[in-house]
């Protein structure tokens, strides 16, 4: 029976001599077959000294191995009795206890079907568990043996009557084949919850082309998408390559023989031999080495581990090993073939089904595929098992677009996997790629990567770019590879993991993509957020984080060849006195692995005694912002390497050999880093403040307006100069908006005068409800309003003045800038926000001899104690003024809007949300909206409207104005320039045209006219 819901395998669809590597023996080293000699080392060392210490490691086994260094920290002490977690590994939701899908097979015979038993295993234990072995075999063992019991009584009557089953231990299920009285009977069963079909899912084909394309290599020849998220110099800088992590794909099958990726299977054994027990699983085909169904599978090995010499760096952890599950075809996938991988995955077997070893499940898990919607829980039962293994399980996000909130798919929106979205080169999310939230409400997607023309392996042994979530999915696995190899202390810890990675990633907000009403409940204004989520992957930035680097303990050499049986080495270590604040006992740990970093190390203690000398110096001091005063968190480097993190309140102290010549320097993100010179005499204490200025473009325009005279039919040449004050590059972007309605303050050179009004004694007091609206009023005259008069208003509660009803009686308050969602028809706002009328203040509309007067007096923001007081005067020439008397208390985070809606656009005067002007209003400030001809008749951009601006320089962005209809008063054009200075995202200057010699017609239509 086929799914409603499709299952989608997500195909929207330097280094490189290095990584030409020989592979090596799959034979597993012995455990606790190396030796130290010493088995702990110690030493004094005076203050601005090293010293260097001898350590023989030797191994005891019978198998040779490769010893692989890592430095650490003492482990922190455990408390006596810890409380064991309880994680129920969860039963997939159905409505009724035999799915009706099965009903409907059951009427054609006999058919295969899934039994669930309702008892479900608690795995929570295994979290407390940190040898890999042990963890792994302690959920294999509760996952078999509750099984065993719970399906022992059904198993029982299932032999006597002949029927055939599988235990399908990883959800307490059997997958059975009989007819519809063998199924009554097993539903009336006690002991079963329920009974499924054997779904057939359909891969769902991809709706977007691919090519052979090529990955735009940088100029170190790595693919764009890798260069992106850091991979390359997690490489060149680290060292660390993913080597000693098994990843893995459930997907439609790996070309193993793919020349980029033969080298890292870990079936491999070197020498044109392979062995693919325990390496790949195929319930599909039964084929008895890897396979592949189309290029999805290959495609994504490719993207986490592929390398090749002759090829662009692809892989994002090119020296991890990877296995294998084929769960699908090219169309279909089964239930029953989905869960069998699944349970493979915790505990490989060989190519017969048998002799399972849950200590060579893999430690990443990639799943390139998910169901077309969310809210699916058929999988967590999945999920929650790999996950107490200590598997990290990485989902692609979905492929199901983002033209409204809620689009994330199962099984990206569970709780404990990653989901990745896809972002293109420019980091913007790709049109395709889902977002959240999930239908209760969690942020998703946890992460984004690159997602759009990835180039990777395909199953022909060539090459393609591919697009899609599942092609984000696989950056995120392989940097986890990165992590772990970077650091196997994490190893099963997925949520220091995901810590790090989240914390990492490369935060993405305010997208205007994602700003409008549209996407209230997924907008990018925080972080995370539901179309980035914590932003976009950074590589190099976790791995950078993760990485333990105690800098005075520094190994060198490193030993990197094989170390024969019962052979020795011996290491140089040198402990650094340098490179460290003050006196004081140091300790660390030297961490020694053998071939497999799951194995527990062999752990050398090392510490290092520095002793108090009254001949030692004392610095001290504070870094602050130059231009806040405010502290940093800042890094103190020395001369000798000591790095030295401030207090939370910017201070610092380190000791110092006396009278040495130390150059200190002070370092903070976002900031320029300063470097002082300092001599300190023996036994002295000096302070050494540091006052860094940020690093920051910073946009200065030369012009506030830029006033232009033009005759008839004649076209004038202007500039508009733009400044870089700042110390970084200066990115801009030059717009003339279309405004119909030229805009003019009371605080700027020839703004209006006059101001506030107040509402007559006969006025119509509007007893409006919270979010309501009024009826019609009559101005009193015909109002003109774009290209039509009007002559009746409505009144809504948020600061409205519409000239059509509203569709509803209660206009709820939806923050956006213009085109407002509460009306569709004209309209105009002094002011939108959300006002509570009913708290107080009142509402009013009057006659006046000017004109039409709309008034908010003292009325009060919803949720606040907080009154503004607004009104708007509409004139019968046309003009319209806005009058503030109280707003000095409105906040940005209000996010009200002044503008105009007209039939077909709208003018956003100013807009507290998004990337628009943000409002700009005090006490007594008067605007004033003149009908005018649209700037974009009479005013353009020549050239140059965007550019890079460096530091200290200046730009002239050539503007031409032309006479193009004879003026009858001034009109005003408003550039705006948006630019990546913090401070001023947003800046305008204005363009005043009047006109000089008249059109000579002009005259003669008067006269005519008279």
């Amino acid at each position: 029976m086929k799914r409603s819901s499709s299952l989608i395998l997500f195909i929207i669809a330097c280094l490189v001599n290095i990584l030409a590597f020989v592979p090596g023996t799959s034979v597993q080293a012995d455990p606790a077959t190396l030796s130290a000699t010493p088995t702990s080392l110690a030493a004094t060392v005076e203050l601005g000294s090293t010293t260097t210490l001898n350590l023989t490691i030797t191994n005891t086994g019978s198998n040779p191995l490769t010893p692989h260094l890592y430095v650490g920290y003492p482990p922190t002490a455990s408390p006596a009795r810890m409380t064991i977690p309880s994680l129920p590994v969860p039963l997939p939701q159905q409505a009724e206890r035999i799915d009706p899908d099965l009903q409907a097979e059951l009427v054609h015979g006999p058919t295969r079907f899934l039994v669930f038993f309702a008892d479900r295993p608690d795995l929570g234990a295994a979290f407390l568990i940190r040898d890999w072995a042990a963890r792994g075999e302690y959920v294999y063992r509760t996952l078999t043996e509750h099984a065993e019991r719970s399906q022992r009584a059904v198993r029982t009557l299932l032999d006597a009557a002949g029927v055939r089953y599988t235990p399908l231990w990883i959800v307490n299920a059997l997958l059975v084949e009989g007819d519809a009285t063998l199924a009554q009977a097993l539903a009336a069963h006690t002991d079963v919850a329920m009974l499924s079909a054997d779904h057939e899912l359909q891969v769902a084909p991809s709706a977007f082309s691919t090519t052979a394309g090529s990955c735009n290599p940088s100029a170190n020849n790595v693919c764009w998408n890798i260069d992106q998220i850091g991979a390359d110099r997690v490489w060149r800088e680290f060292g660390v390559t993913g080597e000693g992590i098994t990843v893995a794909n459930i997907d439609s099958g790996v070309a193993y023989t793919h020349p980029a990726l033969v080298g890292q299977y870990r079936g491999n054994l070197g020498g044109g031999m392979f062995d693919h027990n325990y390496n790949w699983f195929d319930p599909v085909g039964n084929t008895n080495e890897p396979t592949a169904s189309g290029d999805h599978g290959t495609h994504v090995m490719g993207t986490i581990v592929a390398a090749l010499p002759t090829q662009p760096a692809m892989g994002v952890a090119p020296r991890a090993r990877w296995i294998a599950a084929r769960a699908c075809d090219t169309l279909n996938c089964t239930d029953s073939n989905i869960i069998a991988a699944a349970q493979w995955m915790l505990a490989p077997t060989d190519l017969n089904g048998n002799n399972p070893q849950p200590s060579r499940r893999p430690h990443i898990l990639n799943n390139s595929w998910a169901f077309s919607s969310g809210g699916n829980p058929v999988y967590t039962g999945y999920t929650a098992a790999w996950q107490a293994a200590g598997i990290f399980v990485v989902f692609a996000a979905g492929n199901s677009g983002n033209a409204t909130c809620r689009t994330i798919t199962s099984p990206g929106d569970y709780a404990d996997v990653v989901a990745v979205g896809a972002t293109d080169q420019n980091d913007k999310l790709t049109n395709f790629s889902a977002i959240g939230p999930t239908i209760d409400d969690r942020i998703k997607p946890d992460l984004a990567a690159p997602g759009l023309s990835i180039y990777s392996t395909s199953s022909t042994g060539g090459y393609k770019t591919l697009p899609g979530t599942s092609m984000a999915a696989p950056h995120v696995a392989g940097t986890v590879a990165l992590l772990w190899s970077a650091n196997p202390q994490l190893i099963g810890d997925y949520t220091t993991t995901y810590n790090y990675l989240t914390q990492t990633a490369k935060p993405i907000t305010n997208d205007p993509r994602f700003m409008s009403a549209l996407y209230n409940d997924c907008r990018p204004d925080t972080v995370p957020n539901n179309i980035y989520g914590y932003g976009r992957l950074d590589a190099f930035a976790a791995v950078a984080a993760a990485k333990v680097d105690i800098p005075w303990l520094i190994l060198s050499p490193t030993p990197t060849a094989i170390l024969m049986s019962s052979s020795s080495t011996t290491l140089s270590i040198t402990l650094d006195a340098r490179k460290v604040p003050g006196p004081g006992i140091y300790s660390a740990r030297l961490l020694i692995y053998a071939n497999n970093l799951t194995d527990p190390p062999l752990a050398v203690p090392i510490t290092m005694t520095v002793p108090p000398r009254p001949t030692h110096a004392t610095i001290t001091g504070t870094v602050t912002d130059s231009e806040t005063g405010r502290p940093l968190l800042a890094t103190i480097i020395t001369t000798d390497g000591v790095h030295l993190t401030t207090s939370i309140i910017g201070t610092y102290s380190l000791t110092v050999p006396g009278s040495s010549t130390q150059h200190v320097t002070a370092a903070a993100g976002g900031f320029v880093a300063k470097t002082q010179t300092i001599t300190p005499s023996n036994g002295s204490t000096t302070t050494l403040n540091f006052a860094l200025d940020p690093i920051r473009p910073r946009l200065t325009t030369l012009q506030d307006m830029i006033p232009v005279t033009v005759d008839f039919q004649q076209t004038v040449t202007l500039n508009l100069s733009l400044r870089n004050d700042g110390n970084a590059p200066l990115s801009y972007t030059v717009q003339i908006d279309n405004e119909p309605y030229g805009v003019w303050r009371s605080d700027e050179p020839d703004g209006p005068g006059g101001g506030w009004i107040d509402p007559p004694t006969g006025r119509q007091v509007l007893n409006l409800y919270d979010d309501g609206s009024s009826g019609a009023l009559d101005l009193g005259f015909d109002f003109p309003f774009g290209s039509t008069s009007y002559r009746k208003v409505y009144i809504g509660a948020n600061g409205i003045i519409a000239f059509a009803p509203f569709t509803s009686s209660s206009n709820y308050f939806i923050p956006s800038c213009f085109p407002l969602s509460e009306t569709t028809s004209a309209a105009i706002s002094p002011l939108h926000v959300d006002f509570n009328s009913l708290d107080g203040g009142e509402i009013s509309f009057a006659q006046v001899s000017s004109g039409a007067l709309i008034t908010w007096d003292d009325v009060p923001l919803y949720g606040t104690t907080r009154r503004l007081s607004v009104q708007a005067l509409l004139q019968p020439n046309g003009v319209i003024r806005f009058h503030y008397r109280n707003v000095a208390n409105l906040q940005p985070t209000d996010q009200a809007t002044i503008g105009l809606q007209f039939d077909d656009q709208s003018q956003n005067v100013a807009c507290d949300v998004g990337d628009e002007l943000p409002l700009d209003l005090s006490d007594g400030l008067v605007i004033e909206l003149r009908p005018q001809i649209n700037p974009w008749a009479w005013l353009s951009i020549e050239s140059g409207d965007s550019g890079t601006l460096a530091a200290s320089n200046q730009t002239n962005i050539p503007l031409t104005a032309q006479w193009v209809a004879p003026m009858y008063t001034t009109s005003q054009a408003r550039i705006r320039i948006y630019s990546n200075d913090p401070q001023k995202p947003v800046a305008t200057v204005r363009v005043q045209l009047n006109e000089g010699t008249p059109a000579p017609y002009q005259v003669l239509i008067l006269l005519i006219f008279r």
